[in-house]
């Protein structure tokens, strides 16, 4: 079975742009409904839907960290069609709004840029 769920979160992070339902996991790996919340709960210790918001907003910070894409751009690559949602979300997870955890990185990049050389 942890095979199995390992393998929904697995499907579930590569498809962050447009997430699968709890149904159509269900139905795409032939599990029930109570074998999916207690197989995730055991496994990750999360509940379906805090999984995939959980790695949509990982995924969003790497983005943000990584990219030169917008932030509301970002907020849809990662399967968010609200932008207030996902910039609540992200703080949530973060405790900084995408915008200043995006000006931190790059603060941070431009401070390592301006160490001395050997």
């Amino acid at each position: 079975m942890s095979y199995k769920i390992f393998k929904i979160g697995e499907y579930i992070r590569r498809n962050l742009h447009n997430p699968p339902t709890k149904e159509m996991v269900c139905e795409k790996f032939s599990i029930t409904d109570y074998s999916l919340r207690k197989g995730f709960k055991e496994n990750f210790g999360l509940n379906f839907g805090e999984y995939t918001r959980k790695h949509k907003i990982k995924t969003a910070a790497r983005l943000l960290h990584n990219s030169e894409k917008s932030i509301s751009a970002i907020s849809e690559c990662v399967g968010f069609r609200n932008h207030s949602r996902f910039a609540e979300a992200f703080k949530n997870q973060y405790g900084l709004s995408p915008k200043t955890f995006r000006d931190a990185c790059k603060q941070s990049i431009s401070k390592l840029t301006r160490l001395p050389t050997c």
